[in-house]
């Protein structure tokens, strides 16, 4: 995290680590990686499908759902998302271009900025297109950061500065709509990820 930068809460998640397959484009990859992208791993509750899941707009709410894991499943992470000061409004724009005047837990946050909080795991650089959340990994951006910027993951599959997040962000705003880019409606961003443990859902604020 840098010094220079503030965070605002935007949503918690209840889910799973993605456990990326063994092919050639992952070997950069740790065997468990933290996202919080639908894209790539499974949140709770496992039968939500509403337009705003996998969002939960309290950290009780998120932990309630981590929770709700079928007997004998691996445990769920409660993780916080972040979005740096800067790109708030942007961010928020968006989903209020896409679902209008109906309620969605990161526009409830984002309009009433707190604070995440947590142990920081790293940057994740998303993806944002029509209300799903995509991640920088789904789209092969992990070979161009790493051929073309240098960049490598954490042991968590996570970016460990903003500054590398933004890199990486830029690169696939640049190359949007273009053969061997990402697509046209994706606008990508980077997030701060913070991972809560575990907390007994009735003690929570």
């Amino acid at each position: 995290m840098t010094s220079d930068e503030t965070y605002v809460l935007a949503g918690y998640v209840a889910g799973y680590r993605w456990k990326p397959p063994a092919q050639s484009w992952t070997k950069h990859l740790p065997a468990a990686v933290v996202s919080v992208s639908e894209c790539l791993t499974d949140f709770l509750p496992e039968d939500d499908d509403t337009i705003t899941a996998p969002w939960h707009t309290t950290l009780q709410d998120a932990v309630s759902a981590s929770h709700q894991a079928p007997a004998g499943a691996e445990a769920a992470h409660v993780l916080a998302v972040g979005i740096p000061a800067s790109a708030v409004l942007g961010l928020a724009a968006m989903v209020k271009n896409w679902i209008g005047t109906c309620p969605h837990p990161i526009l409830s946050n984002l309009t009433q900025p707190g604070s995440p909080d947590g142990t920081v795991q790293g940057f994740e650089v998303l993806g944002f297109e029509t209300g799903r959340f995509h991640s920088w990994l789904c789209y092969d951006l992990l070979g161009e950061a790493f051929d073309k910027l240098g960049i490598r993951t954490n042991d968590r599959g996570l970016l460990d500065t903003l500054a590398e997040a933004r890199q990486v962000a830029d690169m696939a705003n640049s190359n949007r709509g273009t053969p061997e880019g990402t697509p046209e409606e994706v606008t990508w961003f980077p997030a701060l990820i913070m991972e809560r443990g575990y907390l007994d859902p009735e003690a929570t604020d």
